[in-house]
């Protein structure tokens, strides 16, 4: 027989919480990998659920997506609204736009919406920090960014958060003024030496981590080849299959993701051609050790394809530093 609680009260308002509220909460990204890092670990050993995120594309550079999960051990459910846009940028408009809704476990009760580009670009560069924590090849000075968007500006500050021996930052973005414009606000605020690539090959040949972070479309038209990629390199792919070419994937001594079923399921829908392996989960790297990089020579791919279960883990933090801060709007429900 399940046992009610029947004194949780009801909840009258719903904190609104817009990207300045997000910035004034102080949520630093170190401390964003630690609870990435710690769900991950749990995930492992506990139920939550975290099912596929639909994941569909109106026209070739325009997609829609919702992901949704919830972990009673962290004690929120959330569903995440978006869109993304490649044309966007040139319209002057953010390229990832929606809504997160957050729900407390307890009784089902909503308590807070909030911006959600601001956790997905903070989530998906911690995300990609914590492999390259674990994966990079000891020693590892350079990283490559293909695309010099947010995930650019948001991957520099994560990495070098994270990883010490960083020396030099190469990038590279098929509208060079988005390059400049990146170093040029970058330089000053970084100890590591930001270079602008001529081409997408002279960028990825000079990483010892290599993330890839252009637009992802419907039909994409990789270019990263095998020969680009150097003895020792972590690739980390946030694009889905849109930079890293078939051949290439097969190429690499290990494949990982942050999660499985989903990218089985957007092998089901015809991507990710040359994905014949997944050798582990980042839960299974963290719990297990399993295809944890054995020397500095193996080539190693993951795929960050961002889950459900990260936009929670951060969104529970959030909202409960709001409470305590009393910030942001709060609607009646």
């Amino acid at each position: 027989m399940s046992h009610i609680n029947t004194s949780s009260p009801k909840i009258d308002n719903i904190i609104c919480l817009n990207s300045s509220d997000l910035d004034s909460l102080r949520l630093g990204m170190s401390e964003i990998v630690d609870l990435l890092d710690q769900m991950f670990r749990q995930r492992a050993n506990e139920w939550m659920v975290n099912p596929p995120k639909i994941f569909e594309h109106r026209s070739d550079t325009r997609l829609y997506s919702s992901m949704v999960s919830f972990a009673p051990s962290i004690g929120y459910a959330s569903c995440k609204w978006q869109s993304g846009d490649a044309d966007n940028p040139a319209r002057g408009l953010p390229l990832i736009q929606g809504l997160l809704l957050l729900t407390e476990d307890q009784t089902g009760q909503p308590v807070a919406m909030m911006d959600s580009k601001w956790i997905t670009g903070e989530r998906t560069a911690a995300a990609s920090a914590l492999l390259a924590r674990e994966q990079a090849r000891k020693g590892a000075s350079t990283l490559s960014i293909l695309g010099c968007g947010l995930q650019a500006r948001k991957h520099l500050e994560a990495m070098t958060t994270t990883l010490t021996t960083l020396e030099r930052c190469v990038v590279y973005d098929i509208i060079p003024e988005r390059a400049k414009a990146f170093k040029a606000e970058k330089q000053d605020n970084t100890a590591l030496e930001i270079v602008v690539a001529s081409s997408a090959k002279s960028c990825v040949t000079e990483g010892d981590i290599v993330v890839s972070g252009a637009p992802i479309v419907e039909h994409p038209k990789p270019v990263i080849e095998p020969a680009w990629v150097k003895p020792g390199c972590l690739g980390i792919s946030i694009d889905y299959d849109a930079s890293w070419c078939p051949q290439t994937v097969a190429a690499m001594d290990l494949v990982l993701t942050d999660d499985r079923g989903q990218l089985r399921d957007e092998q089901r829908k015809g991507h990710f051609e040359g994905v014949d392996q997944i050798h582990a989960d980042l839960s299974e790297l963290l719990v297990s050790n399993r295809a944890r990089r054995s020397d500095d020579s193996q080539r190693i791919l993951g795929y960050n394809l961002g889950i459900a279960l990260e936009d929670l883990a951060v969104a529970a933090e959030l909202y409960q530093r709001a409470v305590a801060g009393r910030i942001g709007t709060r609607v009646k429900f």
